[in-house]
């Protein structure tokens, strides 16, 4: 990864969850949302920048505009990537990268959405949201990769982790948050303790998401 591409990437992830918290604020809005465990692809062996390498030249394009997000393990994305069969095309695919700590490798998600260019309301209010496409694109793309054809590009070797951990990982880590924020509110009924920032945001109907107060203490 480059220094402009750092840059980015620091910038969103310092900036978009302070305004998360504004436009939530004023009408529901959010710049920071939830990487879910169903949009899991695969994981790769090699580094973040080698495969940000294999996906420009699988014609995939950085995706900026993308909301910052957040596994529930506290895991912050450090790229998203998007591809469109045409610039005005109505649909997109778009990756997010993890990258794994303390050792090499990026753990792939992606779902299939609107595009952000040609339908921005539906994209931003997740109409024609589809994970398991997005999943079974990304899959097919990633697999279909030959770093000898390709341009002489980097190896791309990678596992589908189907593992019972990973399985459980979104579920125990959400409760893990629920159990902080339980204690957190019996701290705020005693005199002279600090119960701390919510890191689990309650939404009304739906699942309980992960705050971007998550990312508070990375």
């Amino acid at each position: 990864m480059g220094y402009r591409e750092d840059v980015v990437n620091a910038f969103r992830r310092s900036f978009l969850p302070q305004i998360h918290y504004l436009l939530q604020g004023t009408f529901g809005g959010y710049a920071v949302s939830h990487t879910s465990a169903e949009e899991y692809v695969l994981t790769t062996e090699c580094s973040e920048a080698d495969l940000e390498e294999i996906l420009a030249e699988l014609g995939f394009s950085r995706n900026p505009i993308a909301a910052l997000k957040v596994r529930t393990d506290g895991n912050t994305a450090e790229g998203s990537w998007v591809w469109r069969s045409s610039p005005l095309a109505s649909y997109q695919l778009h990756i997010v990268l993890h990258d794994l700590e303390n050792e090499t490798g990026v753990d792939v998600y992606a779902h299939w959405e609107c595009s952000w260019i040609r339908h921005p309301y539906n994209h931003y209010v997740a109409r024609g949201y589809d994970a398991e496409k997005g999943v079974e694109l990304a899959r097919q793309w990633l697999d279909q990769y030959d770093g000898d054809v390709v341009g002489n590009g980097p190896d791309l070797e990678y596992e589908v982790d189907t593992s019972l951990e990973r399985r459980l990982s979104e579920s125990l880590s959400l409760s893990y948050y629920q159990v902080e924020e339980f204690a957190a509110g019996i701290r705020s009924r005693l005199p002279f303790v600090d119960s701390g920032s919510s890191k689990v945001d309650d939404r009304d109907g739906e699942r309980d998401d992960v705050s971007p107060r998550i990312t508070d203490d990375m």
